[in-house]
């Protein structure tokens, strides 16, 4: 990987030897690098053997569901454990772990109610 960053520094011609773009990556982002390549290759190997057992889906409620605050959460936080109000639209996505016939909802979809949307200009 440093040396593809290299080759990029001397093609835009941030420098004009390919040693010294080499030194200069390798001592500004070799540790960095190195951080971040391990974490991937750790996290590579937590999905493979933990996370493979199950099926991983996203969750997203439709428009005029209920609310329902153990599997969703409000938006504007108002309804937070309380099961009223109409959802009128997902606002960020929510994670579902599926597992035979069980299912837990593992990052709660943010949504917004109906009535937290401004009403229509009528002219």
């Amino acid at each position: 990987m440093i040396n593809d960053l290299a080759q990029i520094l001397v093609i835009t011609r941030s420098f004009a030897e390919f040693s010294e773009a080499m030194e200069s990556v390798g001592n500004s982002a070799e540790t960095e690098l190195k951080a971040i390549i391990e974490a991937t290759l750790r996290f590579d190997d937590i999905i493979k053997t933990k996370i493979a057992s199950s099926d991983m889906c996203v969750y997203v409620v439709p428009p005029g569901e209920t609310f329902i605050g153990e599997t969703m959460a409000d938006e504007f936080g108002k309804d937070e454990g309380e099961e009223r109000g109409i959802v009128a639209g997902t606002m960020e996505i929510g994670l579902v772990q599926r597992m035979g016939n069980a299912e837990k909802v593992l990052r709660k979809p943010k949504v917004i109610l109906a009535r937290d949307l401004p009403e229509p200009d009528s002219e």
